[in-house]
């Protein structure tokens, strides 16, 4: 898989390519992705999957951890993965059995999130993945890559 960006007076654009196939990288808007430019400020491989984050308007950051790629069961060949839309990038990933987590520190003195840290799950549905909290979650069978 390949993170290609494209870049413009605006700034970059970002798409995601595997196997000759091209699509937009942003998982939750993957046909809008043109809508989302700016500078890159992260991008990384972790355990066999990507993280990259995309700053589009200051103080906003949109980005997503991308863990495989679907192959034609449903007729679709696409990313899998889940994004996220926060003030700070992430800091952390932790990899478990069956979840994956995303940390990000919050800025306490602004937005709507109550608590020191923003942590994104991708077990839970669409909609509830992110939470805030004064605490870390336990560790227990995750592997940690910071």
């Amino acid at each position: 898989m390949q993170l290609l960006s494209l870049r413009t007076i605006d700034g970059d654009t970002l798409y995601l390519k595997f196997r000759n196939v091209i699509t937009g990288a942003f998982l939750d808007t993957p046909t809008k992705s043109y809508d989302f430019f700016g500078d890159v400020v992260l991008s990384q491989c972790i355990n066999g999957s990507l993280i990259f984050a995309l700053e589009y308007g200051s103080p906003y950051i949109k980005g997503c951890l991308v863990t495989g790629w679907e192959n034609g069961f449903k007729g679709k060949n696409s990313p899998e993965g889940f994004c996220f839309a926060e003030r700070n990038i992430p800091e952390a990933v932790w990899f478990g059995k069956n979840n994956i987590l995303i940390i990000i520190r919050n800025q306490m003195d602004v937005g709507t999130w109550k608590g020191k840290y923003i942590i994104y799950d991708n077990a839970k549905k669409s909609g509830e993945r992110a939470y805030s909290s004064d605490n870390l979650p336990s560790k227990d069978g995750l592997f940690l890559i910071t």
